[in-house]
């Protein structure tokens, strides 16, 4: 016999499944403009900010109008917590998530890659990895994510000047130098222009599908909203709220991805 529970039980999950793949259509016509976006003005981005650091311009298309403020971390991965924050390791400096933003035009920040995040935050609302993993798909669409991220924090990091480091001398020398260079002072700022372009091209990539075994997923039941992550290398990302934790590799290929989780329980 089927109860009436039953019936709106069943209405109830047609209803979640039948948006989300209408979700999944949307964000991959969206996608597919921003690939193609990517391609034909990443070199407009990439001269206009290696000239001016601090150009008020999009971080995708370059375009000086309209311009919104992406927050380079997502205010729903940490629930607008303004109290959350983060440590530049140049400056030692406490910088809030809520308030660490760059210019992204509408289109390009709500339009496309809001698609993105809100496809995703349904995903992760609705999935519970101990009964489901990710499809291949829906991994895909994880490490995009992730490396637009880091890209931001590339980004980020060519922008932001070098200020008086926590319990140290200011040096006005210094004050003009991206934190980007500062931080990798092995580097030449060639390597380091490169990595920054490297991080913006990798969003006009289509497959993903030698990185798959790069994104470790976890199933958390921590409470706390945990991040940290190093340009270029690697990201960690939790979000208690759907308990669920991402590890990616950003230039590293494994064979499966226990190799990936095990190499990420050494950075940990």
């Amino acid at each position: 016999m089927i109860t009436s529970t039953f019936v709106k039980v069943f209405i109830a999950n047609l209803g979640k499944t039948l948006l989300y793949e209408f979700e999944v259509v949307v964000v991959n016509r969206r996608l597919v403009e921003l690939r193609k976006i990517v391609r034909t003005k990443s070199k407009t981005v990439i001269d206009t900010l290696l000239e001016d650091h601090s150009a008020s311009i999009c971080i995708l298309c370059a375009t000086g109008k309209d311009l919104t403020k992406e927050h380079v971390i997502p205010k729903w991965t940490f629930e607008n917590n303004q109290n959350k924050n983060f440590v530049t390791g140049i400056n030692g400096l406490s910088q809030s998530y809520s308030k660490t933003t760059l210019p992204a035009c509408s289109h390009c920040n709500s339009y496309l890659m809001g698609a993105l995040e809100r496809n995703l935050e349904l995903l992760f609302r609705h999935k519970d990895l101990s009964e489901q993993h990710f499809s291949n798909d829906e991994k895909s669409k994880i490490i995009l994510w992730l490396e637009f991220i880091d890209y931001k924090f590339n980004a980020l990091d060519l922008r932001r000047k070098l200020k008086k480091p926590k319990g140290g001398a200011y040096i006005p020398y210094l004050a003009d130098f991206p934190v980007s260079i500062m931080q990798r002072m092995d580097d030449s700022p060639s390597k380091i222009f490169t990595l920054f372009r490297n991080s913006l091209k990798k969003l006009g990539v289509k497959s993903r599908v030698n990185q798959l075994n790069s994104l470790v997923t976890f199933k958390t039941t921590n409470e706390s909203f945990h991040f940290f992550h190093q340009t270029s290398e690697y990201i960690f990302i939790e979000l208690p709220q759907h308990s669920i934790a991402l590890f990616y590799h950003f230039n590293q290929e494994f064979d499966v991805e226990r190799d990936a989780y095990d190499s990420a329980m050494e950075i940990r």
